[in-house]
C-alpha cells in the first residue's frame, strides 16, 4: 500500500503518509485492491483536493486494469517484471522476444521492471551518487526504457509513460526529478522525463500505421445519443495559490462591517488619491478588507478591471497589489524578484552567450544589443528579452515603446493599447528604457512615478496575472511561464493559458495550441540551464 501511495504522490512527507496508511487501516483497507472502492470524503482530512482526485484516479484504474488482467486472454506469454525498479545488481533481465507483440490490456504497466543492468556505467555511477546524469546518458537511457516497454506493448499511452516516469523519480529524485537551483519540484516534478519517453514512442512508430492511437474522425452530423451532453464547468483561478477563495472572516467581523470598511478606503481615497496609500489607517484596512477583495475579483460574472478599480482603488497601488499577491499566494513579489531577476538574469545571459552558435538570429540580435550598451542594460530585462527571443514570442506581447515624455493620456490615445497587460517602457528602445508604465483593458493603472525600477514594474506586471485572475496571453505565454516557474518559483501541475487557438510561428496561421500541465519548452530550457549551471559553477 506505502509503494503505490509514493508512486502517485512522491512529494508526501513521512508523516502524512504514516497518518494517512493509519487511517486507511481503520476505514478497512487491507490490500492495494481495495483502494479502488475510495472516496474523497474517505481521505479529505489528510491530503489536499488535488491529492485526492490523483490518489483516487489512480486507484480506480489500476482496479480496472487488474479485472481486465484476470479476465481470459489469447495473447503470448510476454516476460513478467517486478513493479519495482530495482538496481542493476538486482536486474533479472527478459527472456527475448524476436518480434514485438502489442499487449491488449494496460496491465503491463504495473509490472514492468527498468532494465538498469542495460544503461551506461556513467549513468549507473551518477545515480549510485545522486548526480545528475550527462545529457546523453539521459538519453541513452530513454532509448533502453522505450525499447524495453515496446517488447510488451507497442504504443504506451501518456498515462503509461506518466507511470514509467514517475516509479524513476520516485526511485532516484536527485538524478531526475524536474527541481528549481532551490531544490523546489517544477509542476509533478517528472514532466521532462515524461516528454522523452513519450517523444521516442513516437518517433519509433513514426512509419508504423499499425501501432498508432487514434480515434476515428466524426463528421459534424455524427451525435451519439446514447452518451449525455455534458457542460463545461467554469474553470477556477486558482491556479498555484495558497488562498484564492477565504472564507474565514477576520476575527469580530461581517460582510457589513467590511462593507462600512470598503467605503471608508473609498472616502480616504477620494480625499487624499493614491497618496493616501502611505498612510497606517489605509494599511490596516486593506489588510483586514482581503477577502473582500477577493470575492469581488472572484464574483461571477467576472468584473471589469474599471469596476474593479472603482470598488477597490488602492489596489491598484504598487503597495497593495504586491501586498494582496503576497497574501494570494505566500510570496513576496518585491523580494522574490529583487532577489532573483537580477542574480539569474546575469547568469542566464551568460548560459546564452557561452553557447552563442547554437541561437538563432533572434537570440544573436539581442545578445548583440546587450554588448553594444554594455553597463547601461538592466540584467533581469536583458533575460527577459533573451528568453522572448529564445521562445520565438515577440517584445511587443509584454512590452510597448513610447517616447520618455508620454504621459498615461498620451498613452491611452496614441498608443493602440491591448486589453492584457503590458509595460509601456520609456526611452529610445526597449532594452534602455529606465522609466516605466503598465496598462490593462487598455487603460494606464500603473503610472512611471509608482514604478520605481525595472524589478518593482515587472513584479507589479506578474503580480497583475494573479490578483485580478487574468490568463497569460497566449503572445507570451512561455516567457510568462518560465518567469513564473523558475524566478517566482510557483509551480502547480496545470497551466495559466487556457487558450485554444494561436497563431502559428512558422505558418502565420491560426492554429490549435496544445495544452499541456507544463509547458515543454520551459521544461526543456530550465534542465538545460541547471545542467549548464551544475556542470559550470
Amino acid at each position: 500500500m506505502e509503494a503505490v501511495i509514493r508512486v502517485v504522490l512522491p512529494m508526501l512527507d513521512d508523516d502524512q503518509l504514516n497518518h494517512l496508511i493509519s487511517e486507511l487501516t481503520r476505514i478497512g483497507v487491507k490490500t492495494d485492491d481495495d483502494l479502488q472502492y475510495l472516496t474523497s470524503d474517505d481521505l479529505k482530512d489528510f491530503l489536499s483536493p488535488i491529492d485526492c482526485r490523483k490518489l483516487i484516479h489512480y486507484f480506480k484504474i489500476r482496479g480496472n486494469e487488474n479485472i481486465l488482467a484476470s479476465q481470459p486472454s489469447n495473447r503470448p506469454n510476454s516476460s513478467t517484471f517486478s513493479v519495482q525498479c530495482h538496481g542493476s545488481s538486482q536486474v533479472t533481465n527478459p527472456s527475448p522476444i524476436s518480434t514485438p507483440v502489442p499487449v491488449q490490456s494496460a496491465a503491463w504497466v504495473s509490472d514492468f521492471q527498468i532494465p538498469w543492468g542495460k544503461m551506461t556505467p556513467n549513468l549507473r555511477t551518477c545515480l549510485a551518487q545522486g548526480k545528475r546524469p550527462e545529457a546523453s546518458d539521459r538519453r541513452h537511457m530513454v532509448r533502453v526504457i522505450v525499447d524495453s516497454i515496446r517488447e510488451v506493448c507497442l504504443n504506451p499511452t501518456k498515462r503509461q509513460c506518466s507511470e514509467v516516469a514517475q516509479s524513476i523519480i520516485h526511485k532516484y529524485p536527485n538524478s531526475f526529478s524536474d527541481k528549481t537551483e532551490e531544490g523546489e519540484l517544477i509542476g509533478c516534478g517528472y514532466y521532462s522525463l515524461l516528454c522523452q519517453l513519450k517523444t521516442r514512442v513516437e518517433h519509433l512508430n513514426r512509419n508504423n500505421t499499425m501501432a498508432r492511437l487514434r480515434k476515428p474522425k466524426r463528421t459534424g452530423d455524427e451525435v451519439d445519443d446514447s452518451q449525455p451532453s455534458t457542460s463545461k464547468s467554469a474553470k477556477l483561478d486558482s491556479y498555484g495559490c495558497v488562498n484564492w477563495n477565504p472564507t474565514e472572516l477576520p476575527e469580530r467581523e461581517t460582510f457589513d462591517s467590511l462593507e462600512m470598511k470598503r467605503q471608508e478606503i473609498l472616502s480616504l481615497f477620494s480625499q487624499e488619491g493614491p497618496r493616501a496609500a502611505e498612510r497606517s489607517k489605509v494599511q490596516e484596512l486593506m489588510k483586514i478588507t482581503f477577502i473582500a477583495q477577493r470575492h469581488s475579483i472572484n464574483a461571477s460574472p467576472p468584473p471589469s478591471i474599471s469596476d474593479l478599480q472603482a470598488r477597490w482603488p488602492f489596489l491598484f497601488t504598487k503597495r497593495f497589489l504586491c501586498a494582496h499577491f503576497k497574501e494570494l499566494t505566500g510570496i513576496d513579489p518585491d523580494t522574490r524578484f529583487n532577489d532573483s531577476l537580477c542574480t539569474k538574469g546575469e547568469r542566464i545571459i551568460c548560459f546564452f552567450k557561452n553557447l552563442q552558435s547554437r541561437w538563432g538570429k533572434e537570440v544573436r540580435a539581442v545578445l548583440k544589443d546587450i554588448d553594444r550598451e554594455g553597463r547601461d542594460v538592466d540584467p533581469g530585462l536583458a533575460a527577459v528579452l533573451l528568453m522572448m527571443a529564445h521562445f520565438k514570442e515577440k517584445e511587443e506581447s509584454l512590452f510597448l515603446l513610447a517616447d520618455v515624455t508620454t504621459t498615461p493620456t498620451d498613452a491611452e490615445t496614441r498608443l493602440s493599447l491591448p486589453s492584457t497587460p503590458r509595460l509601456i517602457m520609456l526611452g529610445d528602445s526597449v532594452l534602455l528604457s529606465k522609466k516605466w508604465m503598465l496598462s490593462i483593458e487598455g487603460k494606464v493603472l500603473f503610472p512611471k512615478t509608482d514604478l520605481p525600477d525595472f524589478s518593482s514594474a515587472f513584479a507589479v506586471l506578474f503580480g497583475c496575472y494573479y490578483v485580478l485572475n487574468i490568463e497569460y496571453q497566449v503572445e507570451a505565454a512561455t516567457t510568462l511561464e518560465f518567469i513564473q516557474r523558475f524566478i517566482v518559483r510557483i509551480n502547480p501541475d496545470n497551466s495559466k493559458c487556457s487558450s485554444k487557438f494561436q497563431v502559428s510561428k512558422i505558418s502565420g496561421k491560426m492554429v490549435q495550441r496544445k495544452n499541456s500541465g507544463l509547458n515543454p519548452h520551459v521544461s526543456s530550457f530550465i534542465k538545460e540551464f541547471l545542467d549548464f549551471s551544475w556542470q559550470n559553477y
